[in-house]
């Protein structure tokens, strides 16, 4: 019995302070907060009960969960957290030891379970267990267990079918019992599948943008609240990070590596690229330092200010939204510029519209043609509108014509690769200019080739592809009111858009319209 006691007490290691009062607690918790830079706090403090964040490897998107973690164990009397990564040996690296010295610089009284992985804080109770997910085995232990925080390290790395298993049917049962919270968190795997890609991949319905959080669609949401961040994003406010991104740098220069290479937008970049892909789009925000695919002018009414010209026109490309949200994409350009210039005015994505509302988003609640408010009202009848028939597109069409008045083209749909290409030479050469922000802004950055079983390169399906295509078809449709070729423009030609407009500032706001969802709606319906 002496041998057994003695081998327990070697098994546990002891941090007594003096924090015994609830302002010593206080305390604690804002110096947790004041360890954080900026992204690591939104994630902190996110209230949803689902949160995940893909973020390069040193972004610091463990010591968050580490802060979230303590700061449920002061809060909560009782608290029961886990911790989980690939196997016990990586979850007691990642955490055990940093757990021990949190304790000990808060102030925090805790006993620590070597051979159990457990840590109790004894003022209030409140535990957490440190485990890995080896196997099927080792999770079927959690099995019908409530937990008031869950934490899913390299979430990434875990096998698709364990993950899945973990989430749904092990964890997710019992995380009602508390009001629980489970965090995935990881770094992009080259294997472009499981629970954590389709959580965390561009486009997803399974998350909301933290950033987006405050949006009207997004009132009860109670799927993923989902962070991101890369090195470029908190540099400026720890030198540690911008050390290593430096080092990134330098090791992006030395192996030759593109802005796309899936290794350096994987490790560096935090976003998901498998080996044999790369970016669909050639979008370049800016070229030698001067603005050349994107802009970031003044708003008037929702619109987009647009250089000074007697001549401006718009086009329309409308993505109906078969599979994706319906989206609206305007461009403006001048039949007499040299350059062809195409910009990005205006864009309205949301889903669930159907003729009626596509009719009043674009010539008001009057639903009147003839004197219309909405977009039209304030661009003009654009030179052409055009979308694509899938799915039901034909009926709607069809509807938009003979019941509203508004007649619009059904988009070539053969030859999209061709569409692209065409595309990217345009924004190749700075003939096209977004708006900095949009939806599809984000996309052309983030849409991804893939090879199918027979090696062919085609779009990735499970992207979100609905504002690019709008934009293909915009494109398409302005290109054929221009007589004359193209004038080739350089960078160093390029005249910044900033330096173009009255010098009167325009609002942003009007009698027209008021935001809803990712766009604006006009007047009140």
């Amino acid at each position: 019995m002496q041998g057994a006691r003695l081998n327990h007490l070697l098994n546990r290691t002891r941090r007594t302070v003096l924090a015994r009062d609830t302002s010593a607690w206080g305390d604690a918790e804002a110096a947790l907060l004041a360890g954080c830079h900026s992204r690591q706090k939104s994630m902190l403090l996110d209230p949803g009960r689902r949160v995940a964040a893909l973020v390069p490897r040193g972004g610091g998107k463990t010591t968050a969960v580490r802060a979230r973690i303590v700061r449920r164990m002061l809060q909560t009397p009782r608290a029961r957290c886990l911790f989980i990564a690939t196997t016990r040996t990586a979850a007691e690296k990642l955490i055990w030891g940093e757990l021990k010295d949190i304790t000990e610089k808060l102030g925090i009284e805790a006993t620590f379970y070597e051979q159990k992985l457990l840590c109790r804080f004894e003022r209030n109770g409140a535990t957490c267990q440190v485990s890995g997910a080896d196997d099927k085995r080792e999770i079927e232990k959690f099995r019908g267990q409530p937990f008031h925080e869950v934490v899913i390290d390299e979430a990434g790395s875990h096998r698709p079918h364990l993950l899945d298993h973990l989430l749904y049917r092990i964890l997710g049962p019992r995380m009602g019992d508390y009001g629980g919270t489970i965090t995935m968190i990881g770094t992009p795997s080259h294997i472009l599948r499981g629970p954590f890609y389709d959580v965390t991949r561009p486009g997803s319905e399974l998350h909301r943008k933290w950033q987006d959080r405050d949006l009207p669609e997004y009132d009860d949401w109670s799927g993923w609240s989902f962070h991101q961040w890369g090195y470029e994003d908190v540099a400026a406010e720890v030198p540690a990070i911008a050390s290593v991104y430096r080092e990134a740098l330098v090791e992006k220069e030395a192996n030759g590596w593109s802005d796309d290479h899936p290794v350096w937008l994987r490790e560096y970049c935090g976003q998901w690229a498998a080996d044999d892909t790369e970016h669909v789009f050639r979008y370049q925000p800016h070229v030698d330092g001067q603005p050349w695919n994107q802009w970031e002018p003044p708003r008037v009414k929702g619109i987009a200010e647009l250089p000074k010209r007697d001549d401006w026109q718009f086009v329309y490309g409308m993505d109906l939204g078969h599979s994706d949200p319906f989206a609206l994409e305007v461009f403006a350009y001048s039949p007499t510029s040299g350059d062809r210039t195409l910009y990005h005015v205006y864009e309205f994505t949301k889903r669930g519209l159907y003729a009626k509302s596509i009719a009043e988003l674009l010539i008001g609640p009057e639903l009147d043609a003839e004197r219309p408010r909405g977009v039209i009202g304030r661009t003009g009848w654009p030179t052409a509108m055009v979308a694509d028939t899938a799915g039901l597109g034909g009926a709607l069409l069809e509807e938009l014509a003979n019941v509203y008045g508004i007649r619009v083209t059904a988009a070539e749909k053969k030859s999209k690769h061709d569409a692209i290409e065409l595309f990217n030479g345009d924004l190749i050469d700075g003939r096209i200019r977004i708006l900095k922000g949009s939806t599809l802004e984000e996309q052309l950055q983030s849409l991804q080739w893939a090879e199918d079983q027979y090696g062919v390169v085609k779009e990735d399906k499970s992207q979100r592809n609905d504002c690019t295509d709008a934009a293909i078809y915009a494109r398409r449709a302005a290109m054929h009111q221009f007589p004359d070729e193209p004038v080739e423009v350089r960078p160093e030609q390029q005249s910044d858009p900033a330096d173009m407009f009255d010098d009167e500032p325009a609002a942003d706001a009007g009698e027209f319209g008021h935001m809803v969802g990712d766009g604006m709606y006009w007047g009140d319906f």
